[in-house]
């Protein structure tokens, strides 16, 4: 099935339910208002069912030669928002839905100017270890980005308190500490094993696709240095019991890091997953 909408036509149409659903929750937030809370995550449920709709409808199928980098990008927001709304049933809290409505606001925006650049991929690449491999890790990059914004806000917070400061009233509304760090942990324990599978499949087909199983791609390095410090995390959770502060700092670090690779790596380094090949 074809999609009947162009790619800026649906990129813009769900950039406007993520920026109404991300900006009226904050303002829920903001006047301590649930009703405006709840109807903003109504707002980017709705977007998600319509992003998934369209991608459905095969709008990435439209560019010839591979997947654009907008559709990444896009990709991405989509399964940050399925996060978010598996978070918001599990633990019954609309903020890390509209958690992931903002960052996916922020996805769609940086998606917009990039939706003709097209990411050649090899021929040699198979369609269903690609899913699996991609699928694994944005999932893991989408619990590990809301998880971010839950250990910021509770470093923030626990800052405050312990130091007997007022909270400003802009953020009074946010979840309470063990919330902040129950989102943290399940980004945690669900992430990893995500990411570890997501690390296999790109090592296991990194052979007959490349040649060799590490070659030397600075993609790689990253991510096995990220894989052992998330490792670290996540054992320090399950088997020691680990909670509030040094969790919520590591998670920090392991998103910037993810950040890092993204960015650094994709755009401005020669990389078997450059986005743009220097």
């Amino acid at each position: 099935m074809t999609s009947i909408l162009t790619p800026a036509e649906s990129t813009l149409m769900i950039l406007a339910l993520y920026a109404f659903a991300g900006v009226f929750g904050m303002v829920g937030m903001i006047l301590k208002k649930p009703g405006i809370r709840l109807a903003a995550a109504s707002v980017a449920t709705v977007g998600f069912i319509v992003q998934t709709a369209i991608l459905f409808m095969g709008f990435h199928a439209q560019t010839a030669g591979g997947l654009s980098v907008g559709a990444y990008l896009q990709m991405l927001a989509w399964f940050m928002m399925l996060c978010g709304i598996v978070l918001w049933v599990v633990i019954h809290q609309e903020i890390p839905l509209l958690f992931g409505a903002l960052l996916s606001l922020l996805l769609y925006g940086l998606s917009a100017g990039s939706l003709e650049s097209v990411v050649q991929l090899p021929s040699s690449l198979h369609a269903p270890f690609y899913a699996l491999h991609v699928g694994a890790l944005y999932t893991s990059l989408a619990l590990i980005a809301i998880s971010f914004v839950a250990g910021v806000l509770f470093l923030y917070l626990d800052g405050r308190i312990k130091k007997k400061k007022p909270i400003p009233a802009f953020i009074a509304d946010i979840p309470a500490l063990n919330i902040l760090d129950r989102i943290n942990a399940i980004g945690t324990v669900a992430g990893f094993p995500l990411f570890t599978t997501g690390i296999v499949c790109g090592l296991f087909y990194a052979g007959p696709v490349y040649g060799s199983v590490l070659t030397g791609d600075p993609k790689e390095f990253l991510s096995l240095f990220i894989w052992g410090l998330f490792g670290y995390l996540f054992a320090s959770r399950v088997s020691r019991g680990w909670y509030g502060r040094k969790p919520a700092r590591i998670m920090v670090c392991i998103f910037l890091l993810c950040l890092a690779s993204i960015v650094v790596v994709n755009f401005f380094m020669q990389s078997h997953h450059a986005f743009v090949r220097v």
